[in-house]
């Protein structure tokens, strides 16, 4: 494995040591032997020799260690230590840094011609401002899908759709049973949860806002509306410092249920042996998903290294991992759902993200007036 240069490194970011450790950087692989070839449990055999192609490619050119830039890129480290012990001696090496700031960043590249990043991730309108920018992104080369399976590209092919993340409830299983967890919106207004429960602050930006305004558009307003959040407010939730932040607070005693929480930042905390659990999918059907997509680096310095990542998410083995260790969907038909629950076809769902500001604005001014 080639080390990482620090001209590499994104300013003010902390690769936790930990991750690092995961993903095998900061120690030597053992050499893999000239003409090894992987077998990925249910590829195709096109599928398979695409996937060796880059492979051989990656190790004979010593660019073995895709750099890949994301808002919480270190919260999937389970899944790439997974891709790496599929492809010994292949490594991706997160950092996280917020979105605006990777947005500059790319762009600097771009200009300079000095790549440094081969992956960015994010969710698919952060992934979308920054294939926007010229020459950052490519079309990801994919070959491992199903045939009868459309990859979901957009952006004018830069952005690949591929995994989707849900928004849960988590809970404090010293202090909550699962018998007595909430399950569902409704379950939030008993009387037992008053003064108990926190969530991020969903006056804003973040995850949270849409969230809650998925409760309030028109396909739910019968169900909950604004009606619900009035009640909901009513409970007294308390708001933490931040969204990341709310697990903590829940793990740590301070509350025993959070509400809202990105499942990246449940398993953030929950990888670190915390006392937590999440409810999902929520009885109710008010389940919350949110797209991750994935922009390939135009000229990216390690791109078969990339490339081999980019590929081997489509596998049956990559769409299991995703579900298993990286609590997301894959989005080919028949893949697993995280957490023990059905398959993406079978969850009902709150209407997706308009990120529309005209859409948003009435339904934002509610949550500020309710939340505030």
């Amino acid at each position: 494995m080639t080390g990482i240069d620090a001209s590499r490194l994104l300013p003010a970011i902390v690769v936790v040591a930990s991750v690092a450790g995961l993903v095998g950087c900061g120690s030597t692989p053992a050499p893999v032997a000239s003409g090894t070839v992987i077998e990925v449990p249910g590829a195709t055999a096109e599928g398979n020799d695409y996937m060796n192609t880059l492979y051989r490619n990656a190790l004979d050119s010593g660019k073995t260690d895709a750099v890949l830039y994301g808002a919480s890129a270190s919260s999937a480290a389970g899944m790439f230590a997974k891709f790496s012990e599929r492809f010994p001696g292949i490594s991706i090496v997160p950092q996280d840094a917020p979105d605006s700031q990777i947005l500059t960043k790319l762009q600097v590249e771009a200009e300079s011609g000095n790549r440094l990043a081969d992956l960015y991730t994010g969710g698919v309108s952060s992934v979308t401002a920054v294939a926007q920018v010229p020459d950052v992104c490519t079309r990801a080369d994919v070959r491992t899908a199903p045939a009868d399976f459309a990859l979901p590209y957009s952006a004018n092919d830069l952005v690949l759709t591929y995994n989707k993340r849900f928004f849960g409830f988590v809970y404090n299983t010293d202090m909550v049973s699962e018998e007595d967890a909430p399950r569902s919106w409704g379950d939030l207004l008993d009387p037992q949860w008053k003064d108990k429960l926190v969530m991020g602050d969903p006056t804003v930006v973040g995850g949270l806002r849409y969230v809650l305004t998925s409760l309030l558009v028109p396909e739910s307003a019968d169900t909950w509306g604004e009606t619900y959040l009035t009640e909901l407010a009513e409970q007294n939730v308390n708001i933490a410092e931040s969204e990341p932040s709310v697990p903590s607070d829940v793990a740590s005693g301070r509350f025993p249920v959070g509400v809202g929480v990105f499942s990246g930042y449940y398993q953030a905390q929950k990888t670190k042996g915390a006392p937590i659990d999440m409810v999902f999918p929520l009885d109710d059907g008010g389940n919350f998903l949110s797209s991750a997509g994935i922009c390939a680096v135009r000229d990216a310095p390690d791109n078969d290294a990339a490339s081999l990542y980019l590929n081997w998410l489509f596998t049956p083995e990559g769409q299991q991992v995703l579900a298993e260790v990286d609590n997301g969907f894959g989005l080919v038909p028949g893949s697993p759902g995280p957490l023990g629950s059905p398959p993406l076809s079978e969850i009902s769902t709150l209407p997706a993200t308009n990120t529309d500001p005209s859409f948003n604005a009435r339904y934002f001014a509610t949550i500020d007036q309710l939340f505030t």
